[in-house]
């Protein structure tokens, strides 16, 4: 106890003589360590005690310390470091970081011999030349650690661009896991996603596909989406809620922006729809294991992973998925997962009898008897060998486009030209390639899309307004940049540059029309009236 007393007062004794702050500490643990072998282990804890208050050092580092060789000890006090720049050549700094307009260290330090000669030249910085020569001498990580005070202290430090205005929808948008859906028994909560037509390249415009799956019964829904933008998504989701047999409660989606928008959380939170809106973590396609599986088992084994453009292909899209959503949820039973119990190092899954969609959503027993009759009925008007020679046709007029050979597959007969051997051909090269690429995965890069806005002032386009369709109508898949090209090459004094963002949302607004008159004109065809007995439309929720 005596010892460790004495190295304490030597150390304040050694603290208060004329040397700096690290040689004082550098003695006074060099004079206790000739102690501190001798002491006891309660002596040796109390000096530990005693020297980590009194230094502020680490205990590990005291301990390091106090068992060196004392020539070990005496090389490190003589390597302390010496500080090379004093106060002066910080203040000296400080301009010349302000004139570079707060340049890093690294583009500092190279610009440092010309930036302080245009300043002397020009009489705005005089230095004294060691002072001069202390500056030009700094390294870069030097140049950063000396500045890091003012770095701190002064305004605008650690400014970052505005988030998004999706990322605020994102913050505000509860997350839901696979592991969410315990407590939702019922019909009416659905997984969607956007699946992309693109050919492996997402440069340029291509078909987007809607996918929505029910967790409580399996039953999905696809719509072709022409833009990928949040109204054209919304009027998708709107014209999918019209056709679903069930109320819709909520909807989770991944984070993209096309889901994530101000336009969808409006519209959900609304009183009148009353629906929940939930998102996915990001990266983790598991937490949207329902939809994930219809999109390979719908979507990609049905129409591939080739490239579609253009609203014929749109056109065929939806007549095929107006027949494939009756062929999937009336007579294609699935298994559905009752329990999941690990047994040592497996895992024992027991499934319900396969049952289809419809079955499903029978026996949850929320419909009324009224809705029940209309399914069932609905299920024996239903020719599922028309629903897939109708499939077939339109997985036939997309080979022909996707092979561009077809000019205009919505015109007449799209098959007239061609002889029974050659549609047969082409069918079953189509239909083999799915086969393998149905199982393959592609991971999609998703692009950020510009906020939308909403226009204040008098529309700039009124003199043009029938001549902008028309272009569209010839060319669905032209460009804003060269539409306004057009405009300007017409008028010069009443376009330019600035128009283009509002001509953008005329031409979103177009498509979206588009889509919906697409969709209408594949569900009064004769060939959708011709899968059912009467020739009644399949929709059962178009009471809603």
């Amino acid at each position: 106890m005596a010892s460790a007393l004495g190295d304490a007062n030597g150390l304040r004794s050694a603290r208060a003589g004329s040397l700096k702050e690290g040689e004082r500490i550098a003695l006074a643990i060099n004079a206790a360590a000739a102690r501190y072998r001798s002491l006891s282990r309660t002596g040796k804890q109390r000096l530990l005690d005693e020297l980590q208050v009194l230094t502020g050092y680490h205990r590990k580092s005291l301990l390091r310390r106090l068992n060196q060789r004392p020539d070990q000890r005496q090389s490190s006090l003589r390597g302390q470091h010496r500080r090379r720049y004093g106060p002066e050549v910080v203040e000296a700094l400080v301009p010349l970081w302000e004139a570079s307009d707060r340049l890093c260290g690294k583009r500092l330090h190279a610009l440092l011999p010309q930036l302080l000669e245009s300043l002397e030249h020009h009489g705005h910085l005089q230095l004294e030349p060691s002072v001069r020569a202390g500056v030009l001498m700094m390294s870069s990580a030097t140049i950063d650690r000396l500045l890091a005070p003012v770095r701190q202290s002064s305004g605008g430090n650690g400014w970052r661009r505005p988030p998004r205005a999706h990322s605020g929808v994102r913050r505000r948008v509860q997350v839901r896991t696979f592991k969410g859906w315990d407590d939702h028994k019922q019909p009416g909560w659905l997984e969607i996603v956007l699946v992309a037509h693109c050919g492996g390249r997402l440069e340029g415009r291509f078909i987007w596909t809607l996918v929505a799956t029910d967790i409580a019964t399996g039953w999905s829904e696809s719509l072709p989406v022409i833009t990928r933008d949040g109204a054209s998504v919304l009027a998708a989701i709107q014209r999918l809620r019209k056709q679903l047999p069930f109320p819709l409660r909520g909807i989770d989606a991944d984070n993209d922006p096309a889901f994530m928008n101000a336009l969808m959380e409006q519209w959900c939170d609304a009183p009148e729809q009353g629906i929940e809106l939930t998102r996915s973590r990001a990266y983790q396609s598991n937490d949207q294991a329902w939809v994930e599986q219809k999109k390979g088992m719908l979507i990609r084994r049905v129409v591939g992973y080739e490239r579609l453009v253009g609203l014929e292909a749109a056109q065929v899209l939806a007549e095929l998925y107006a027949a494939l959503r009756l062929f999937t949820n009336l007579f294609q039973p699935s298994f559905k997962l009752k329990s999941s119990v690990r047994e040592g190092g497996r895992i024992k899954r027991l499934h319900h009898p396969p049952r289809t969609p419809l079955q499903q959503l029978l026996r949850t027993g929320v419909m009324g008897e009224q809705e029940a009759a209309d399914l069932r009925e609905l299920r024996q008007r239903c020719d599922p060998v028309a629903l897939l020679a109708t499939m077939r046709s339109c997985q036939s007029r997309l080979a022909l486009l996707i092979s561009g050979q077809h000019a205009n597959a919505m015109a007449g007969d799209p098959l007239a030209w061609q002889s029974p051997d050659e549609e047969k051909q082409e069918l079953e090269c189509f239909l083999q390639g799915l086969q393998a690429l149905w199982r393959q995965s592609r991971p999609l890069q998703k692009k950020p899309k510009p906020r939308q806005g909403r226009r204040s002032r008098v529309d700039p386009f009124e003199v043009h307004a029938a001549l902008i369709p028309q272009w569209l109508e010839a060319e669905p898949d032209v460009g804003s940049q060269e539409l306004l090209e057009r405009l300007i090459a017409l008028d010069p004094e009443r376009y330019g540059p600035q128009h283009k963002r509002t001509l953008q949302r005329r031409i979103r607004d177009w498509r979206v029309a588009r889509v919906q008159q697409a969709l209408e004109r594949a569900a009064d065809r004769p060939e959708t009236k011709a899968w059912t007995e009467e020739g009644v439309l399949p929709g059962v929720n178009q009471r809603r």
